[in-house]
């Protein structure tokens, strides 16, 4: 493993030119796409649609269109968790995808300004383009079903204080589309409050098969909380060709501060999908698909940097451009290649953070103020609501035999205030990296984060 850089690195001089070609042109298209219409254009694979937001220059799919990636300052939320001082030098995983539709839940509840921010940071022209793209991620998130060693689940939830009873057409929305049930509580009371965090944590338990066992501590609620809402994903996957666990071994890992720790990394002698770009190399393991008709077609992508110092840098290629998964992770005629060294780290992450401020960061700001409007949640509008937290939990564990993955989002609410056969592919994940969990078929991103010790957990 000591010869790393001599034995795996990055082939660069008959792509470099290519891709820095590839690169200018799609450079010009980002710059004239931005002067026309404002903003990111963020397809991530999909075909360019033509009908677009008039306001916010973001583009929608066409209608009937199966394709809707997951929005741009989703991915980018993983730039502010990697630089911030919470995560440096630490793993991390979050959930683009959970964070997405409990936002998107929200936003049916949303009016004026507040909804319009909704809007353009989830890339949708309106709420029936919002609640139909929704609807699709929860049908292939909820239809994946068991069979096939596969296991995926998508479900929300609403916590009401008494207070204030909820517009029907909201209760309706958020059980028929996000799979929700609203329940009416009592915040106000600090016995009843209590009892209604623990019936939310066990509720985030059960949705995510026992892997997320608290996501809100003890003093989450007070006298003011009003709103309770959550989304919890669940993911179990079997790689489509599993690791031999006999073929485990032990090597050096190389942390960002240029020491190293023994880790167990695994393998096997199949044919991988990798390919090789200036600078890192991205490797797909690909999960049995469940034999259910509308299952997820789920892989796992690890991004590797060349050099043992690149995870930063890759970050900021990642979040700077909105095409990079477009570019670089999805082909869906990529071809496997034969293998020289490859082995890839286990590694198991829990991760927890407050992301008001990353959310706020990323253009929405409205909704965590006294101007926000959320008339559309409430049966008599009026109530004077606004974003007091959005917490978000979570987990992944990686072995021989594949994944297990969960998240969980809680939004509270409370009162104002090349095609030739390559030769071998060397691909060893001795230093950090990041990675992904992604639906190739629609481009939703279930899962991202980085590993800089696979040993910490």
């Amino acid at each position: 493993m000591d010869q790393r850089h001599k034995d795996g690195g990055f082939s660069r001089n008959k792509t470099k030119k290519k891709n820095k070609n590839m690169d200018d042109q799609q450079q010009d298209y980002n710059t004239n796409w931005q002067q026309t219409y404002g903003g990111n254009f963020s397809g991530f694979g999909a075909n360019i649609p033509s009908k677009r937001n008039k306001t916010t220059g973001a583009p929608f799919p066409e209608s009937g269109a199966t394709f809707q990636s997951t929005p741009f300052q989703c991915i980018r939320i993983v730039k502010d968790l990697t630089f911030g001082k919470n995560v440096k030098n630490k793993n991390f995983v979050f959930s683009p995808c959970s964070i997405q539709l409990a936002l998107s839940l929200l936003a049916n509840g949303a009016k004026g300004s507040t909804l319009d921010e909704f809007l353009k940071f989830l890339e949708v022209e309106d709420r029936s383009n919002l609640n139909s793209v929704a609807r699709e991620f929860f049908n292939k998130l909820s239809g994946s079903g068991t069979k096939g060693g596969q296991a995926l689940s998508c479900v929300s939830g609403v916590w009401v204080d008494n207070s204030l009873p909820l517009n029907p057409t909201f209760v309706t929305v958020a059980e028929s589309i996000y799979h929700g049930k609203a329940e009416v509580v009592d915040f106000k009371n600090e016995v009843k409050a209590n009892e209604v965090l623990a019936e939310v944590n066990k509720w985030a338990e059960e949705a995510t098969g026992g892997l997320i066992k608290s996501v809100l501590p003890r003093g989450s609620f007070n006298p003011l909380t009003r709103i309770v809402l959550g989304n919890a994903l669940y993911f179990k996957g079997k790689w489509a060709q599993e690791f031999v666990k006999s073929g485990t071994k032990h090597f050096k890992f190389y942390l960002p501060d240029g020491k190293s720790i023994e880790a167990p990394f695994m393998t096997n002698s199949e044919k991988q999908f990798v390919r090789t770009f200036d600078g890192f190399k991205v490797l797909r393991l690909p999960y049995k698909k469940s034999t259910h008709k509308n299952a997820a077609s789920l892989s796992m992508y690890i991004i590797l940097p060349d050099e043992i110092d690149g995870l930063l840098h890759l970050t900021e290629m990642v979040c700077s451009d909105p095409l990079f998964i477009k570019k670089y992770v999805h082909d869906s005629y990529q071809p496997q290649v034969r293998m020289g060294r490859f082995w890839v780290p286990k590694f198991e992450i829990t991760h927890d953070f407050e992301a008001s401020k990353v959310l706020q960061d990323a253009g929405i700001k409205l909704r965590f103020s006294s101007q926000a409007e959320f008339d559309d949640l409430l049966l008599n509008p009026g109530g004077h609501l606004k974003i007091s937290q959005v917490v978000h939990k979570s987990c992944i564990k990686v072995d021989e035999e594949g994944t297990e993955a969960a998240a969980v989002t809680m939004v509270m609410l409370m009162a104002k205030c090349a095609r030739r056969p390559p030769p071998p592919v060397n691909f060893v994940a001795d230093h950090p990296f990041m990675f992904m969990i992604r639906d190739d078929a629609s481009g939703m991103v279930l899962f991202m984060g980085h590993v800089v010790n696979p040993l910490l957990k």
